[in-house]
């Protein structure tokens, strides 16, 4: 298994932080966790090709997290996807996807379709996560989600496991009562910081964060191998390139694992 940071920033058009984005590798599948701006770029330059993604999964849809889904995939679908795309998201995702692909696109379709392109593999197959829980399984892995807190709209947290490795991926937002034991003896726990609780204090939308002593309780009471932070605001707003780092040690104060500050292209291999 290999996690790749696609994108560690967010909101903002940062140069050196793409959008929310990651990146699985399971076996022989590719997995995208959200899909932000500068998303499909950074995968490129990860070596992998949008037609190559065989699932996404949608945290939540706030727009930082999905703007870059309509290039991954019409690009997929130019370059001869073999199957159609799996898309995984909470409540709502449908509707996007039905509005965000076709309707808008309508013209670029129909000429391509014109001169000989095949449509049957552009509109990707959409299942919408109502409720916290596993919600898919092989024999190599499966998939649960649970919910964050998160500025009044569904967010969901995504919890892959496999015969010798657990990856819990955060979008946004404050978690539960239960997200410790959720996130229990993870190797690889991927969670937004977004700010210090200073920082978070002076935004009208400080309350939709967790704060690095919060993830670092967690992290601890869950025995979770490594933390990597991630939608890193701080940065974009306040220009302190060394905030990321200071909240870095903010959670390694309170917690023995491995802290990792994101930065794009970041590779963990487990």
């Amino acid at each position: 298994m290999r996690y790749i940071m696609l994108g560690s920033g967010a909101v903002r058009d940062n140069p050196n932080r793409g959008g929310p984005s990651q990146l699985l590798q399971i076996g022989n599948e590719n997995w995208m966790f959200d899909c932000g701006r500068s998303a499909c770029t950074n995968l490129a330059r990860a070596g992998v090709n949008c037609e190559d993604v065989d699932r996404l999964f949608l945290t939540h849809l706030h727009f930082d997290h999905i703007v870059d889904v309509p290039y991954l995939v019409f690009v997929g679908w130019v370059k001869v996807r073999k199957k159609p795309l799996k898309i995984y998201g909470p409540v709502g995702t449908k509707h996007f996807v039905s509005h965000v692909i076709r309707p808008p696109f309508e013209q670029d379709i129909q000429s391509r379709i014109g001169h000989g392109k095949d449509d049957s593999v552009l509109d990707p197959e959409v299942i919408e996560i109502e409720e916290k829980g596993e919600f898919l399984s092989t024999d190599d892995f499966q998939l649960s989600t649970t919910f964050t807190d998160h500025g009044g709209i569904p967010t969901l947290v995504y919890r892959i496991d496999t015969k010798d490795h657990r990856v819990v991926i955060t979008g946004d937002g404050n978690p539960d009562a239960e997200f410790s034991a959720f996130c229990q003896n993870a190797d690889l726990l991927s969670i937004e910081c977004s700010g210090t609780a200073e920082f978070l204090a002076t935004q009208p939308w400080g309350s939709w964060h967790i704060t690095p002593p919060e993830i670092a309780e967690i992290a601890t009471e869950a025995n979770v191998k490594r933390v990597i932070i991630k939608h890193l605001v701080i940065e974009d707003i306040t220009g302190d390139l060394q905030a990321v780092h200071r909240m870095g040690d903010q959670i390694r104060k309170e917690y023995g694992g491995e802290v990792m500050v994101g930065e794009d292209g970041l590779v963990i291999n487990l």
